[in-house]
Formats: C-alpha cells, structure tokens, sequence
C-alpha cells in the first residue's frame, strides 16, 4: 500500500534524550499534508478506542483519549495532591488505552501526533541501569497484537513525528494524511500458487497499544482491505487498577508488557488503567467509571511505594489509606477488591518517612472494609504484598520492573486471583480456614479472576471478626502535615 511521504512506520520513528524527533524522523515525516494512496477503507479512532474514560473532540474528527475524567484530573493537580506537577503529566499517558478493531487488511495506517516524554518521566530514565539499554532513549511508543498473539519487535517503539497543525491541516483535504505509524498485520498468503490482493485475505482483530508513559491524538485508521471496523459490541465488565508508576508501566519498554495488560489479556477482561507515576493513596482522584468505559468486574489497588520518597506523619498517612480504601468501596461495593500492599525492599526510606509502616496501615484499612463486606454478604476482599523480584528484573533501584519482572508480577496476581472464590475468605476472611473450598493448589487459571463472582454468589453475613484493629483516630493537629515533601525519582515541576 503506498502511503506516499504522509506516513512514517514504527521502524523509522526516532526520539531524542529531551523527547523530541531526531533528524533522520523528521527528514521522513517530511512529507506531512503531501497526497496520499488513497486506502480502501477508513474508520475514526473514535469509534475503535478501548479503555478511555473521556475523549477530547478535537477538529476535523481527531480526538485525544483520556483514561481520567475531567474531575478526576483537577483532583490530580489540586493542592489535595502530593505531587501535583508530576500527577498533571501523567494523566496525559494513555497508558492501558487500546485501538480494537477487525480488519481484512494485511497493512493498516493509524494518523497519530504523539506528545513529547513528560520531564517527570524523563527523570525517572535516568535512574535505570546501563545494563538495561540507554536511558536517554525511548523506552515507550506503540505495540499491537493480531489475533491475540503479540507482535514483538514488529514496531520500533518511540513518538512518531507530526506536528498537530499539520495533521488538521491534511485532514482538511481530500488524500491528504498525517503523520503516523504503518502496522504490517501478516503476509498476503499465497493459495495453490495464487498471491492474494488486499481485501481478499482473512480478518484480523487487532489491538494497538498506546503509548504508557506519554500522551496522543488520534485520527484515521486506514487499510488496503475492505473494512476497517469496531471490535466486539456492547460495554464489556472491565479489570480497573488504581497504581502508581510500576502499574502505569515504567521501564517495561512495551505498554502492552505492563502488569495490568499482561493480566487484563489473560482474563479476557478490557483494562482500565488509571495508574499514576509518583502516586498515594488519595481519595479525590478515584471516581465511578461513566457508562461507556464500563462496570468493573474487578478492582485492583497497588499503591503505597512512594510514601518511601516523602517525609509524611503515620496518622495523616492511616486517613489517607482508610480514606481513600473506603471510597473504593463505598463506588464498587459488590465487585471483587484485591490490595497489593508494596514490597519494603532494600531502598532506605527518607528521613523523616513513615514508610515502613504503611503495610501494616494498609493492613488496618483492608480489615475494616472486609469486616463490612463480610457484614453485608459483599464480595470479598484479598490482601496480597507484592513479592520481591530479583534484581535481574529490576531496572532501577527503585524498583521498576523490567518486562520480565513485570511477567513476574502478573504471574503473582494470576496465580493468586482464585482466593476470592473462596467462601471462607468471604465468610471469615481467612483464605483456606474451612479446608472445605477446593482451591488449595494455589495455581490460578485465567478464567479465575472473573473476579470473584463464586464469592459474591456465596458470601453470607457472619459474626467473625478480624484480629486487626482499625487505625487509631485522633484530632488533626498542624503536626499532620507533611513537611517538605520530597522524592527521589521525580523532579517537580513550577507549573
């Protein structure tokens, strides 16, 4: 298919260390608004885009996705934040955000501007290993899979060059495109000596992954085949993980080798990922999905890391935990909650951190809402603590993992998923204390983790009570703020 200058492929896209296009780029997206093969069929992102919560209407049909509602992202910014500068970049990412879509095409064009690298993220880079390649490089971009299997190393990652003015201004007329990236889908298999022509050849459903670690705009999305459509029907159950930057998908060099995706693929279950780089616990920024994005089936919780960066007071940081825990709750009462609780791990804490308490706050958190849900026949709830990796799957001190490590950490979940399943974890709160529930083995399967309806289906009211006493309450004092918070992986920013 001839896209002429308009398009540059995944294998010809490059980024400097400031984020922005090397030369080599920019001398191939020259021929940004320049006429175009005309494709054979067309679709708007808008129509093909999985796992965003709003999309910004942008001119000539281009929209930009969000996986933050408009309030959710003031909430990040506010002053009710920790780092505020750092949390308004990150909301940018669309992290967890797909193009679903089926298509008879063996080539597939998506019009795409990609914004540059967040300073935040930058910085993060820097700290990782020489072992693990060159910090200053691009280590996100787009990934895709056909037909479930995923396409490794078949798209370069990094931005794709374009500028926005242009990529309007090619829209505006007839052949024209914009910049964007070209996916080579399969091979125009030959039958009995005959090559195939475009259009003729079987479908393919196929899921491009966004970027985890910047943002971008979207437009067309072209093919040489006959169609390019919508995959799948009506609003799907969805897994909804609420993390910080190891779940957002930092130093995993591919969005779709995060932890959520790895674990959203395995249960056939569409993500939600509303992680945030330098991210607590903070109520103000968990809201109910809107009706098009999905009801979660699941909820994931894995935060906590980042207390470690900030000198923070115990009792400010059991509001924050118990606080934010509840409204989880208290938005998805009958869905399946499981709370990774963070790994202390070897990294010293700043002075003045209350860190290393905070799995035992998280610990009075969970029972409280437990107890609850046990009271009300609610689907249970699971505390997991997130397991040391080896420093093999490290790509930094900090504990981001590498996409080993974070294959790792969905093994973990997948295998420990079947406890909520479990009647006496519902009735009890204690996984296995019947002997009676069949799932002892420990290994999870991929159908497992739907999430707990055994559980809901199960649960009864009991007079159990959990041995954690829930955190102890106090009047605030000007004590309870944290003074001059700081944090070793991010630089904040005056904006």
């Amino acid at each position: 298919m001839d896209w002429g200058a308009a398009g540059v492929s995944g294998a010809g896209a490059g980024v400097d260390a400031a984020g922005a296009a090397s030369a080599d780029a920019v001398a191939a997206a020259a021929g940004v608004g320049a006429r175009a093969g005309e494709p054979t069929c067309c679709a708007y992102a808008r129509e093909l885009i999985r796992g965003a919560v709003e999309l910004e209407e942008l001119p000539y049909g281009w929209v930009r996705p969000w996986r933050f509602s408009a309030g959710q992202r003031r909430a990040l910014a506010s002053c009710l934040a920790w780092y505020p500068g750092i949390f308004r970049q990150m909301a940018t990412c669309t992290a967890g955000i797909r193009l679903e879509f089926e298509t008879d095409a063996s080539e597939v064009f998506v019009e795409v501007r990609t914004d540059r690298e967040p300073r935040a993220t930058r910085n993060v880079l820097k700290g990782m290993k020489p072992e693990m390649g060159d910090a200053n490089a691009a280590h996100d971009g787009f990934s895709f899979d056909v037909d479930g299997k995923h396409r490794a190393g078949e798209v370069r990652l990094g931005p794709v060059v374009g500028s926005y003015a242009a990529a309007t201004a090619a829209a505006a007329m007839p052949g024209e495109w914009a910049a964007g990236i070209t996916l080579e889908l399969g091979e125009l298999a030959g039958h009995r000596g005959l090559m195939e022509l475009p259009g003729f050849g079987r479908s393919h459903r196929v899921c491009v992954w966004l970027p985890a670690l910047r943002g971008c705009e979207l437009g067309r999305i072209a093919g040489n085949g006959t169609f390019v459509r919508a995959a799948g029907g009506a609003v799907e159950p969805v897994l909804l993980v609420l993390g910080d930057s190891v779940a957002q998908g930092f130093t995993t060099g591919d969005p779709a080798l995060a932890w959520p995706s790895l674990v959203s693929r395995e249960l056939g279950m569409p993500l939600v990922n509303q992680s945030v780089g330098a991210q607590v616990f903070q109520e103000s920024a968990v809201a109910p999905l809107p009706t098009n994005a999905g009801v979660p089936a699941l909820v994931i919780v894995a935060l906590g890391a980042n207390y470690r960066y900030g000198r923070c007071n115990e009792r400010v940081v059991a509001r924050e935990i118990a606080a934010c825990l509840e409204h989880v709750d208290e938005l998805w009462p009958s869905v399946p909650l499981v709370v990774l609780k963070p790994h202390v791990g070897a990294r010293e804490p700043v002075a003045g951190s209350c860190f290393e308490r905070v799995p035992a706050l998280i610990d009075d958190a969970v029972a409280r809402v437990r107890r609850r849900r046990m009271a009300a026949g609610a689907p249970a709830v699971l505390l997991l603590a997130t397991p040391a990796l080896e420093e093999r799957q490290l790509s930094d001190v900090d504990g981001h993992p590498t996409a080993a490590g974070a294959a790792a950490l969905a093994r973990f979940v997948l295998d420990e998923l079947p406890k909520l399943e479990c009647r006496c974890l519902a009735e009890t709160g204690r996984y296995g204390r019947c002997g009676a529930c069949g799932h002892a083995g420990g290994k999870g399967s991929a159908k497992a983790g739907r999430a707990g309806e055994h559980a809901a289906k199960h649960a009864h009211a009991s007079g159990h009570e959990h041995t954690a006493k829930p955190p102890v309450s106090s009047a605030p004092s000007i004590e309870d703020t944290p003074p001059g918070q700081t944090i070793s992986m991010f630089t904040l920013l005056d904006e």
